[in-house]
């Protein structure tokens, strides 16, 4: 027989009995509009975690010992959470715990005991307790037809990044057995700026190329797009890895040559290379491919979505943009962008004023020079730089 949801919420709340102040009512207010029980139950157990943890930290300073009411207590709180958790995983009130709140659950539950009370471990984990934040965020769920039949499967969603644009979201496909992207419009944007995230996809979906994301279908009433999944970004995989060959650097510099010139070839200029606009995805026999993603600032021939074009520019593009305007953005502007992207994976800089090779830093200099005649001219004549100098 179906679990009803509702009535499973409101006896875990029946059975609390809480009648102290609730102080962390107002961190879940509006939390799920939909079912005021359910704030209140996480606002109770936000509550007495704190207070049953706080107690634990200053026994552990004592004696170590942990009193056997206490430790009976958290571990009613502990079994009511995970409780919780499992049976509304695949609900609207599908819900999660902060990260380091779960590592103390968990370690608590190696020891707490149900009657004498418990010896606290030395290594408990000794984390901050979150007073004026929810330590409870609601999990977000897609529901994705199944290929082949009529059935739609239920997913959890885990918010990845978010800007001012856009909200990105992953999910494991259980049919393909592998990572996917929602790439979801803020609900703030304008008409003219939906369009121009529509129109994001769009371009994204003419580019048949292995270095430019995969993307899948656009869903008209969430203003979403589904995409391919890419591992990291250039920034944190050039950044964690100080040591990489020079092999695998150029190896990343080769694909994005051959990434932009498709791009170029087809009429397009991206205008916002970025390190972390730059992905990449690891394959199992030690090979990276790069992904280029975030579309959204894209110049295109006969393109009627400029209006804003002065409002917004690429993290690397030329400041130089602000006199002469980001609709005039042309080849000698992305090759300037991709000039910076080149030192960053060839030597982890981002400060020019850090190079100390003479002939790298001629290479940078003319790629990023004042006057625009004496750059770099288009994507080929930046990579028979390249290949002389590294």
């Amino acid at each position: 027989m179906p679990i009803n949801y509702e009535n499973f919420i409101e006896q875990k709340y029946d059975s609390l009995h809480f009648s102290e102040v609730l102080r962390t009512e107002s961190l879940y207010k509006g939390f799920c509009s939909s079912n005021e029980r359910f704030e209140k139950t996480l606002a109770i157990m936000h509550q007495e975690l704190n207070r049953l943890f706080q107690f634990m930290y200053s026994k552990q300073q004592s004696n170590g010992h942990f009193n056997a009411a206490e430790s009976r207590e958290l571990l009613e709180y502990i079994k009511l959470y995970e409780d919780m958790n499992y049976v509304l995983k695949e609900t609207g009130y599908s819900f999660e715990i902060n990260s380091d709140y779960k590592q103390l659950i968990d370690c608590s539950k190696s020891f707490l005991q149900e009657s004498g009370g418990s010896t606290i471990p030395h290594d408990l984990p000794k984390i901050e307790l979150l007073n004026y934040e929810p330590i409870f965020t609601m999990r977000q769920s897609i529901s994705i037809p199944t290929p082949s039949t009529a059935e739609t499967r239920r997913y959890q969603i885990k918010l990845i990044g978010e800007g001012s644009y856009a909200q990105v979201f992953k999910y494991k496909d259980e049919f393909y057995n592998k990572n996917f992207i929602i790439k979801r419009a803020q609900k703030n944007l304008s008409q003219k700026e939906l369009e121009r995230f529509k129109r994001e996809y769009e371009v994204m979906r003419q580019l048949h190329s292995p270095h430019v994301l995969e993307v899948y279908r656009y869903d008209e009433t969430r203003h979403e797009y589904y995409a391919e999944y890419a591992d990291e970004t250039l920034l944190r995989y050039i950044s964690h890895n100080p040591n990489l060959d020079i092999y695998k650097r150029k190896s990343i510099c080769n694909q994005l040559f051959r990434c932009l010139s498709y791009v170029h070839s087809k009429g397009y200029l991206h205008r916002d290379l970025s390190f972390t606009n730059i992905l990449l995805v690891h394959y199992e026999d030690g090979n990276s491919m790069v992904k280029l993603s975030d579309f959204g600032l894209v110049k295109e021939p006969d393109s009627t979505l400029t209006s804003i074009d002065s409002e917004i520019k690429g993290s690397l593009n030329d400041s130089n943009l602000r006199a002469i305007g980001f609709s005039n953005f042309s080849i000698v502007y992305e090759t300037y962008a991709l000039t910076l992207v080149i030192l960053f994976v060839m030597t982890g800089l981002q400060n020019i004023e850090k190079i100390r090779d003479e002939k790298i830093r001629n290479f940078v200099l003319k790629g990023i020079n004042h006057d625009t005649n004496k750059r770099y001219q288009n994507v080929d004549e930046l990579k028979a730089a390249f290949n002389e100098t590294f």
